[in-house]
Formats: structure tokens, sequence, C-alpha cells
């Protein structure tokens, strides 16, 4: 670890010496402040991925694992299995049975013309508990040489909190475009016109007990000139990846959520000293969302070790990792 990255870390620790709570709005069970470190020189870059990886939140599988994963939603419009709704079906959202099958063979079809033009497709599935899990296919498009991944789409528990409890603009790193690689392949232009059949439809999230959580679910495709960068955009464009340049970190909003200075063992200015050493020690600061369903993981982090590029730089700051409560 270079010195610039070792020093901030150990100021973090220092001023989290002490626990600093934080509550995500329907999270009743507070987090701690955790101080976090990426040390490229260990790592390497920087990435949602090789994060990801890092956490131990990945496994390989199968293409037809994950098609059946992707039709146990369909089939239960559920969003996870713990899921109990005490009437079947509140709103009258789940699919008929005609419908059920007619997806059945679109999503037979995908799966055929996947496996057929892809050679060595390959099949991830990221979970960070047992009761949820999103999957994804990954494979190399012959026609244009780029990757391309599918995805299911991440139903968020958590009411949103961007821009309510911290207040930021999304992030996107400039990379140079290539329009002749962009160009859609046949293959993805006929699996495009396959998801657009399929469409988007609802499953319920955490519904009785005045949650009434309805989710927008459909599988989403993204590409990329390596494995790496389509799973990353897919990751972004299903929604369990969010990255974000922080504005402002507020210390308390709406309902008492954010930090929680009203705890009587809590300091208010050990809160205020932790968001001045961040706003002040780095000139941009980044938000990383990590979202599995009702569990959130925030990585508020800066860049350090900047003089050999954006790949070699390390990054400091906090992580929260934080679980919805549903208490009906």
């Amino acid at each position: 670890m270079k010195p610039e990255t070792e020093q901030r870390l150990g100021t973090l620790e220092v001023l989290l010496e002490k626990e600093i709570y934080y509550s995500l709005p329907c999270h009743e069970d507070s987090a701690t402040l955790q101080p976090y470190a990426w040390d490229a020189t260990i790592k390497g870059e920087f990435t949602p991925l090789n994060l990801i990886k890092s956490e131990g939140w990945i496994i390989e599988t199968d293409p037809e694992v994950v098609f059946t994963n992707w039709l146990w939603i369909e089939e239960n419009g559920l969003a996870s299995s713990l899921i109990h709704l005490y009437k079947k079906d509140p709103q009258k959202i789940l699919l008929d049975e005609p419908s059920k099958n007619k997806r059945y063979q679109q999503y037979s079809n995908l799966l055929n013309l996947l496996t057929e033009r892809i050679k060595n497709l390959q099949a991830f599935s990221f979970s960070y508990h047992s009761n949820y899990s999103l999957s994804v296919v990954v494979g190399r498009v012959t026609d244009n040489q780029r990757w391309i991944c599918l995805s299911a789409t991440v139903p968020q528990e958590t009411p949103k909190f961007i821009n309510e409890l911290i207040h930021c603009s999304p992030y996107k790193e400039e990379k140079p475009s290539n329009l002749e690689a962009e160009k859609l392949s046949q293959l993805e232009i006929k699996i495009n016109d396959i998801l657009r059949e399929l469409g988007e439809i609802g499953i319920y999230g955490y519904y009785d007990g005045g949650y009434g959580h309805i989710h927008n679910h459909s599988i989403v495709l993204t590409s990329g000139d390596s494995q790496e960068e389509a799973i990353n955009n897919a990751l972004l464009a299903s929604g369990l990846v969010g990255i974000y340049q922080i504005e402002k970190l507020t210390i308390q909003g709406r309902g008492g959520w954010g930090f929680s200075v009203d705890d009587r063992d809590c300091d208010p200015d050990e809160v205020t000293n932790l968001i001045n050493f961040l706003n002040t020690v780095f000139p941009q600061l980044l938000l990383y969302r990590f979202c599995f369903w009702d569990y959130e993981h925030l990585y508020i982090v800066g860049k350090t070790d900047d003089s050999q590029g954006d790949s070699s730089a390390s990054y400091v700051g906090v992580a929260i990792h934080s679980q919805f409560t549903y208490n009906p």
C-alpha cells in the first residue's frame, strides 16, 4: 500500500474509532460505518466487477441455470422466495397461463439463439445472501468481436435515497467511442427483437403489512469491448450497481434517516469531522452503490496515488452494509 493511501486510511480508522451509525430509509437497524481501502497495487483496477470479486459476491454457473432463475421470477411474480403474500395476487399483476407459456417459449428461443451463435457462452450469478441472486449470461459475438451480456433487472426494496440523503449526480468515466465497433450485430438485433416482445412485467416485493412494493422486471442487453466491460455495463443497466459523483453529504434527511446524530451515544462533532475530512481530502468523492434487492452496500470513496494514471489509482473511504427491515 502506498504511503498516501496508508495515511488516509489511518486517519479514517482514527475518526471511526468510536462507532458512527447510518440509517437508510426503512433500514431500522442502523449500519456502522467502516473504513475502506482499495489497494490497487494488490487488487488492480478499481471497477464494480473487481470489487464484487474481492468481496466474494460472484460465482460461475451454467446458462441453463440462469434461464431457470429468470423463469422462476416469471412463474412466481416475486422478487425473492422470502416473499409470501397473504392474498395470492392482490394487484392482479401476475401472468396468466397462456402468457406464461408464450413467454417460456420466447425465453427458450433466446437461449437457443445464444447457444447456437456464441461459442463458450458463460454465465455468472451475483449474490450477497442466499435469498437473492442476479444471473447474467455473457459471450463474444463473432460478427463484430464485441462482447454482449444479458441480465435481469434488480428489484430495489429500499426507498429512494439518492439525492434525498446523498446529493449526487451520475458518474461516467470518459471513454473514446468507436462508432464502427458499436454498430449492432445481426445477433444483437435479433436479441433486441425478442427482448422487445418480452417487454416489462410487474413483480411483488414486500407488499403486505402496508408496504405495497411492486417492481418492474425485464431483461437488459449490454455490450463492451471486453467481457469485463460488457458485464460492468450490465450491472449498471440492471440496477445492481450505481456510480455517482457526490455533491453533498447530508448529515440527516427527512424521517431521521442518515447519520444517527440523535442517538445518545453519538457525538455530532465526530460526524462533522468525518464529513469535513472526506470533503477536504478528496477533490472528487464517489459513491458506489451495490443493491442486492433488500441489501445495500455503499462505498463512499476518493482516489489516491493518482500519479500513474487512473488504472493504478487506489481508493480510500467508508463502507456501509445495511439491510431493509420488513416489519409488517
